[in-house]
């Protein structure tokens, strides 16, 4: 099989695009003479976004045939798949999913949302590797 990568980049049209319109929103609320106190607490909501596309943070994921790696802003990791006894996936209610690989000495090591690739593809690679995944529908947290 192939080798799964997925990159993830925090400058992408999505961002700019909800950038220039949440500020355009702003400068509206302004100008119909909104109090600027709370024009500037609704544009604290918009910073994340705007340190997103100021420094472009990259969030990889790779799986071959020597196991798993990921790399992002705050955590690297490279696990081998002699090391992973199964896979946990739960899906959430609001449609997103979380991978958590439970190792042989039982640890659970969760593989963080801003580097997992789309959730189909990593599945079928994992069961192309044979390991075992356990599937939880509709999880609340």
């Amino acid at each position: 099989m192939d080798t799964l990568k997925n990159a993830h980049y925090g400058r992408n049209p999505r961002s700019i695009l909800a950038l220039c319109i949440v500020t355009i929103g702003l400068i509206g609320l302004l100008g119909y003479g909104i109090h600027w106190g709370i024009v500037a607490v609704l544009s604290f909501f918009v910073i994340p976004t705007l340190v997103d596309v100021a420094f472009n943070p990259v969030a990889t994921f790779e799986l071959d045939d020597n196991g798993i790696r990921w790399k992002n802003a705050t955590q690297e990791a490279e696990l081998g798949f002699h090391q992973i006894k199964s896979v946990h996936v739960a899906t959430r209610l609001g449609v997103a999913f979380r991978i958590t690989l439970i190792m042989y000495d039982e640890a659970k090591v969760r593989i963080p949302q801003d580097v997992l690739p789309p959730r189909a593809d990593l599945e079928a690679a994992l069961e192309h590797h044979n390991i075992p995944l356990k599937r939880d529908r509709l999880r609340l947290i």
